[in-house]
């Protein structure tokens, strides 16, 4: 039974349903196994358990923001 992982900082549960339909649809797709063999898994990490480059996730956002606003 094939799995996949999806780990994300938060999603609502419309995206998660899209994500679930979407992902085992696109694999099945791929691998020409049933649609029923696949479990996906979504995992929200929060946001301080995160960090991109050497920095937490929350300034990266934070930085980010800003500079949208300039």
């Amino acid at each position: 039974m094939p799995i996949i992982s999806y780990e994300c900082v938060r999603a609502t549960a419309e995206q998660k349903q899209a994500l679930i339909e979407e992902l085992t649809k696109t694999a099945a797709h791929i691998t020409a196994i049933p649609q029923s063999s696949f479990t996906v898994l979504i995992k929200e990490n929060p946001v301080e358990n995160w960090g991109i480059g050497g920095r937490p996730l929350d300034q990266v956002l934070k930085d980010r923001e800003n500079q949208k606003r300039v």
